[in-house]
């Protein structure tokens, strides 16, 4: 049972000792309250949920998140109705006794994770993020960095896959990720267990936040148990397992280095410098250093400058050598790069200029959609004890103001740089730091319900352990479901598309229809498969002429998007690519897909 030491029960409704404190319950709910009136505040006056160039976010919103919302404050206000003596009498079964309990979340996790990403996905790989990570990890199992690309299929390269590449000569492509995660799932490659990767840093991320818990409060396992808990019953953890997102790795990482910076010494400052260096080389730079930096301002705060020395030096360094990754391996690649541009530090804050350009007024809406999500996908609980900790953290001297910080440091950078993540299951760009929520909120819990008198406090762990059930037996299906529903088109799509009998397959956009393109331009990085997939899009004239008298050609385009189900949105093509499409009409280039 997750418990504090004394053994006696509450009420989940009933007032603290002395009316010290507001009933327990009622301020789970208004916690609710706040969150979902700033989240809706926001949203509603940046008018963001009718801006048309944010059509995903805008569906998941209505169709996904707003549903659960409904069933989770249902489910809440639940809790609070159910009778204490009831409450009191719940306990976690004794097979799950003590560490047990991480330990059999793990192993859910990595079960669910493994299964998962076939019978919910159908081993796809939805989002760009996902498919580039695996598309780097081929060209790393064949022993190399960047991938050649033959001379027949140079010119079309941009085409093939014109999203988040390399500024490259036309000969190679590789994504413009770094590259740890695309290294380590080219390792799992190797051994014949790629599906084994997420699953694997989930299941070690719950394990791992019971660790750090034991470690910030040793005389506390209560609180190691409640945060492990909360992890292994977030939806938003366990279909994330299930995926290819860099996003398991990062909060894997973080819990390890927080485990080795909190158990100090040598070793432990050393390890937690080695687990630095890969965190901040995962896929995108600016996570993990943020992580970190509200611990090193403790160090200095607390006035231990050689250890806080050391520290910014270390970082320093990393984030120098992770800038210039590309520009090290584009040289041991024997890759030359000056008619295509840096691809070091210069490319870097070209794409940083080119996210600030495209910065508005709605980014606050949008990131309030996106807070939406991510506390729609968690526990039941933890969104308004995060909430509660975080408040609670201002006045308290301990780790928990540095995870908080950490979080607010990443929301800030977020909401100004990229507030939308498209696809993603939960918030993905706080994926990493859902230990960090974790642990604040079962901190806060412990300090909600410590005072509270002993047949009091047994009601109130009753409840979190009936909250963490719940979540896992009922919300967690839920989401699968619904990721599941919304990928199975694509993933039709897709496998139709792969399996096509002509050399190429043409993805267009007619009719006055607009899907994701990247969903289905999708090529095998080392081309050795076909058909190759080309978007109509980054092609011209003479190209098309090129392609149609050298290849036998399909076209998927708004018609065959419709018969798999795929969603659209109304747009205009450009006159260009009207042009084009009569290029291959007149070439009668290409027979349409169709289900």
């Amino acid at each position: 049972m997750i418990s504090s030491p004394a053994p006696e029960q509450i009420s989940l409704n009933d007032e603290a000792p002395a009316g010290a404190r507001r009933p327990l319950f009622a301020l789970l709910l208004a916690a609710w309250a706040l969150i979902l009136v700033a989240l809706g505040l926001a949203i509603w006056l940046t008018g963001s949920l009718d801006n048309p160039n944010w059509t995903t976010e805008r569906f998941f919103f209505w169709r996904q998140d707003m549903p659960v919302l409904g069933l989770i404050l249902v489910a809440t206000v639940g809790l609070g109705l159910i009778s204490p003596a009831i409450l009191s009498r719940v306990r976690w079964p004794p097979i799950l006794a003590g560490r047990r309990l991480p330990l059999a979340l793990a192993a859910l996790t990595l079960v669910a994770g493994v299964l998962g990403s076939w019978v919910v996905f159908a081993g796809y790989t939805l989002s760009l993020d996902e498919f580039l990570a695996n598309f780097d990890a081929k060209i790393f199992a064949s022993d190399r960095l960047m991938a050649p690309i033959p001379p027949e299929w140079r010119p079309y390269a941009t085409a093939m896959q014109p999203m988040y590449m390399l500024p490259l000569p036309d000969n190679v492509w590789a994504s413009s990720y770094l590259p740890v995660n695309a290294a380590m799932r080219a390792l799992a490659r190797l051994a014949h267990a790629d599906g084994l990767v997420n699953p694997l840093l989930s299941a070690f991320s719950v394990v791992a936040t019971w660790g750090v818990a034991r470690r910030m409060w040793p005389e506390r396992p209560d609180r190691a148990l409640a945060a492990a808990a909360l992890l292994g019953t977030s939806s938003q953890l366990i279909v994330m397992s299930m995926t290819a997102y860099a996003m398991p790795a990062h909060l894997a990482f973080n819990l390890a280095w927080l485990w080795l910076f909190l158990r100090g010494g040598k070793a432990g400052h050393a390890g937690a410098i080695a687990v630095g260096f890969f965190a901040t080389g995962i896929h995108q730079l600016a996570f993990h250093p943020l992580f970190v930096a509200p611990f090193i301002l403790r160090l200095l705060f607390h006035r231990r400058w050689g250890l806080g020395a050391l520290y910014i030096v270390a970082y320093a360094a990393i984030c120098l050598f992770w800038l210039e990754w590309w520009p090290i391996a584009t040289g041991l690649a024997g890759v030359s790069t000056d008619d295509t541009g840096s691809t070091g530090a210069d490319f870097f804050m070209d794409r940083i200029d080119g996210v600030l350009d495209a910065m508005g007024y709605d980014n606050i809406g949008v990131m309030g959609q996106s807070l939406m999500r991510f506390v729609t996908w968690q526990n039941l609980l933890l969104a308004p004890l995060a909430l509660i900790g975080a408040i609670m953290s201002i006045w308290h001297r301990g780790p928990v103001r540095a995870l908080v910080l950490g979080v607010l440091l990443t929301l800030l950078l977020m909401g100004v740089v990229t507030p939308t993540q498209t696809h993603g299951w939960g918030y993905r760009y706080m994926h990493g730091l859902l230990g960090s929520a974790c642990l604040t909120a079962a901190w806060a819990w412990s300090k909600l319900t410590d005072s509270l008198a002993g047949e009091r406090r047994a009601a109130a762990n009753g409840a979190l352990a009936v909250a963490c059930v719940v979540s896992l037996v009922v919300m967690t299906p839920v989401r699968a479901w619904q990721a599941w529903r919304y990928v199975a088109p694509f993933a039709a799509a897709s496998a139709a598309i792969q399996s096509a009998k002509t050399d190429v397959v043409v993805i267009d956009h007619d009719s006055g229809l607009l899907f994701d393109m990247g969903t289905l331009n999708r090529n095998d990085p080392l081309l050795q498969r076909r058909p190759k997939v080309m978007a109509l899009v980054e092609m011209d004239e003479p190209l098309v002429r090129q392609l149609c008298a050298s290849h036998s050609v399909s076209i998927f385009n708004a018609r065959s998007a419709l018969a798999y189900g795929v969603p659209t949105v109304p747009w205009r093509p450009p006159p260009r690519l009207d042009g084009l499409r009569a290029l291959l009409t007149q070439l009668r280039c290409g027979q349409v897909m169709t289900r």
